[in-house]
């Protein structure tokens, strides 16, 4: 029986595809679908690097369906969204990617918005979000660092980002 990394490759090899399509299906996007995919590879791996192939292929698809409600949960897709909407006006502008004054002043005030939001966060969801977006810590080593369930860090995490997400929505007006 493989274990560890050897596992994770056999797993890669024969359920990656399937994995994207489970990705893609839940968040309508494949190349993000294929970047939930790996950071799921990543975490698993990052967590369970002594499990056998029978064991992590439902830790796998767990992991993953963990990602795509953290990310549809974020924001992301109505940015990604009302992003695609104003594309064809992409075409017109000379420089479709340099920062324009007007975007410039509306990123800094999102920047504010969101800065404010995580700082109104409870402590452990501030702290949560810290470890698991800038240390990338996993879910079950930050469990085991602030001492609670690996599900409370899921909660908390999910938590703030919809809360993030919401303070953001706010003030977007569409």
């Amino acid at each position: 029986m493989l274990k560890g990394s050897a596992a994770l490759n056999e797993i890669f090899s024969l359920h990656y595809d399937e994995l994207v399509r489970f990705g893609r299906i839940r968040i309508g996007n494949a190349a993000d679908a294929e970047d939930l995919v790996q950071d799921a590879f990543l975490s698993v791996r990052r967590a369970y690097p002594d499990k056998g192939a029978g064991e992590l292929r439902p830790l796998l698809f767990t992991t993953l369906r963990n990602l795509t409600l953290d990310y549809l949960k974020s924001g992301y897709v109505k940015h990604r969204r009302s992003a695609a909407e104003i594309g064809p006006l992409n075409e017109v502008l000379a420089c479709p990617r340099s920062a324009t004054p007007e975007t410039q002043v509306i990123d800094t005030e999102l920047l504010a918005i969101a800065e404010t939001a995580i700082a109104a966060l409870k402590p452990r969801q501030r702290e949560v979000l810290h470890l698991s977006r800038f240390e990338r810590l996993t879910h079950d080593q930050i469990a085991r660092r602030l001492s609670v369930s690996p599900r409370t860090v899921r909660n908390d995490i999910a938590e703030a980002l919809a809360r993030i997400a919401k303070s953001l929505a706010r003030a977007r007006p569409d």
